[in-house]
């Protein structure tokens, strides 16, 4: 029967996930506070183009909560990657969705002041790095590790 235990410094992994939860809260605030500013109610997700052209308050919200929207989007397929790569690479996996968090909050910051295109600094841009190394990283060790099982 084969047996698999954790590497020794796979505690580290709990940072990253607690910074997510981090990075989710303030992403969650940023959209409450505009809404409460904007006087969006609730169930509304979005406001329409034309009330947010005419209303700097409205546009704030419709960013701040497609800051969120889209991390939410991506957080299921960058989690999977992180949680597979770092059972056998926790470090280099804790460094690369520690990259894309960080990249995260700047997009976050960027776009939720109220126009779009702040959202892609050059600190978001580079988190790409974070996402490509896992992806890669993921299907390294996918590959690696399959391999002998097909021999």
């Amino acid at each position: 029967m084969a047996s698999f235990s954790f590497p020794p410094a796979f505690p580290l992994v709990g940072l990253p996930i607690v910074a997510a939860m981090v990075l989710n809260g303030y992403q969650s605030y940023n959209v409450i506070k505009a809404r409460k500013e904007a006087g969006v109610k609730y169930p509304t997700l979005y406001v329409t183009e034309s009330e947010a052209n005419a209303d700097p308050k409205k546009m704030k919200f419709n960013c701040a909560q497609r800051a969120h929207g889209n991390t939410l989007e991506n957080i299921p397929y960058v989690l999977a990657l992180f949680g597979y790569l770092s059972l056998f690479h926790p470090k280099i996996a804790s460094i690369l969705f520690t990259h894309w968090i960080i990249g995260r909050f700047s997009y976050t910051a960027g776009y939720s002041k109220g126009n779009p295109s702040g959202r892609m600094s050059l600190l978001y841009k580079t988190s790409y790095l974070g996402l490509a190394g896992l992806f890669f990283g993921a299907a390294y060790v996918a590959i690696t590790q399959s391999i002998p099982l097909f021999l």
